[in-house]
């Protein structure tokens, strides 16, 4: 790579920060080579939608930073009850003990929880996405061997599809490029084939869209053949994110499901990166036709937003009857935990968050902006032109493919059209980060329209100046 970095530390304090960085951390995600590019860039303070350097530059968050951040950062409702929580108990193991923010959560996850068959039960705790559904697997599993069905150890998961990138959970994702390089250390999944969902629009989310599609079809019939030994389907509910925003449809999801559930398949929804309202619903799955009720998982998994984005906490929400098999012996005791399990402080914080669903009216407001997104969307996909071959969107998740000239190379090198966005988009103070020939944005719900405009403009601006 060559040309001068996309950014650089604008202070001797920044520059100290980034030649530590440097040699003592290893970042996710990162090439050590881009950071000749771009540094990791210090960050000293964070409020509303902006993230801070030390010298005062601003950055406008325009993924919450990496689909975490619901109501802002540094929210005062959120900050106060981190504070009240640490004041009176900052962590006691789970195992054993239990206390108040634990509790209240797991009342209100299951009470806010789409139930229209039988109420979830049970909400276990983790401390990432990727734990949360290793819970589920393993928890599925284990009640197969519990009920007599000793035969059912298989997995089906979608083609494109990531859950997390701990063994278990790299081993159902259908992304190969997370999997390849570890594919010996994973065991076998049937992976089913899924929509592109290109082109998916705001009134999709209430049309039945990818109900009746060949590769739903086929989904379906795979199912069906190989029922006997399946335990369960993972499956990401609306939006396939780290699959470059893929949008299957709400009906492909609501056929799978369906068609997974009669064939006695559990299903674990994976609503880590949707949940809490990203797609303008409290929980993707209560999506469908109007009047349809919503669909129930057997196994619901969350997490990022879970705790408003501020401390690492996942959970696993269990359908009421699941619970019943580890009951008994205690050799059937589901044995699976982690150090910081249901942390005090993080339940704090997500109890706050879902408080400020309510006292805020986040639902309606992302309605609101879900809506000023779609007209800011296409008018950036018209005025780039050919060079945005697709774009989508669900709720305030909207994303914009790109397809560069032949000609076309990256100033950051060979096939690295992402970084050269992201590169231009910081030089801009937006953070973007694009998965490959995708441009997304997932903006925490404090932003105001006129932010939204400058974000569409950010937008076209770096497509014009990479993409040229």
């Amino acid at each position: 790579m060559s040309g001068a970095p996309w950014w650089q530390p604008g202070s001797a304090e920044e520059a100290e920060w980034v030649a530590r960085d440097r040699q003592a951390t290893w970042h996710p995600a990162t090439h050590f080579v881009d950071q000749e590019l771009m540094p990791a860039l210090p960050i000293a303070r964070a409020q509303g939608a902006y993230l801070e350097t030390p010298s005062g530059a601003r950055i406008f968050d325009a993924i919450s930073s990496w689909w975490t951040c619901l109501h802002g950062h540094g929210h005062p409702h959120i900050a106060r009850a981190l504070s009240r929580q640490f004041e009176a108990l900052d962590h006691v193991m789970f195992a054993g003990f239990t206390h108040r923010p634990a509790i209240c959560l797991s009342e209100q996850l299951i009470a806010r929880a789409p139930a229209p068959k039988a109420p979830y039960s049970r909400v276990f705790y983790a401390d990432c996405g990727s734990a949360a559904v290793e819970v589920a697997l393993k928890m599925s599993l284990q009640y197969r061997q519990q009920t007599g069905e000793p035969e059912r150890l298989g997995l089906a998961t979608l083609s494109n599809s990531y859950h997390g990138e701990t063994l278990g959970a790299l081993a159902v994702s259908g992304n190969a490029a997370y999997r390849e390089r570890f594919q010996s250390l994973l065991f076998p999944t049937l992976t089913l084939p899924v929509p592109a969902g290109e082109h998916h629009q705001l009134a999709d989310l209430e049309a039945g869209l990818g109900e009746h599609a060949e590769e739903t079809e086929r989904a379906i019939q795979l199912l069906t053949e190989h029922a006997p030994r399946l335990t369960a389907l993972l499956i990401e509910p609306v939006i396939q994110c780290a699959g470059r925003m893929v949008m299957p449809g709400v009906g492909m999801y609501r056929a799978l499901v369906s068609a997974a559930q009669r064939l006695g398949i559990h299903v674990i929804a994976d609503e880590i990166a949707v949940g809490f309202g990203r797609t303008g619903r409290l929980f993707a799955s209560e999506w469908g036709r109007p009047g349809e009720p919503p669909v129930q998982p057997d196994f619901l998994c969350l997490s990022k937003g879970l705790s408003g984005g501020v401390l690492p906490l996942s959970a696993v929400l269990v359908r009421a009857g699941i619970d019943a098999a580890f009951e008994g012996d205690p050799a059937r005791s589901f044995l699976h935990s982690h150090t910081f399990t249901a942390n005090p402080l993080a339940c704090a914080a997500a109890l706050a968050s879902l408080e400020l669903f309510d006292r805020e009216g986040t639902l309606e407001r992302v309605g609101v902006l879900s809506r000023t997104l779609e007209r800011l969307r296409c008018q950036v996909a018209e005025a780039a032109g050919p060079v945005v071959t697709a774009h989508r969107q669900a709720g305030l998740v909207a994303a914009l493919c790109l397809t560069p000239p032949e000609s076309w190379s990256s100033p950051a090198g060979p096939g690295r059209l992402g970084l050269a966005l992201r590169g231009e988009a910081l030089r801009r103070g937006v953070l973007l980060r694009p998965l490959h020939d995708t441009i997304y944005w997932m903006p925490p719900y404090c932003v105001t329209e006129a932010e939204l405009e400058r974000l569409a403009d950010v937008t076209l601006e770096c497509i014009r100046a990479v993409v040229s």
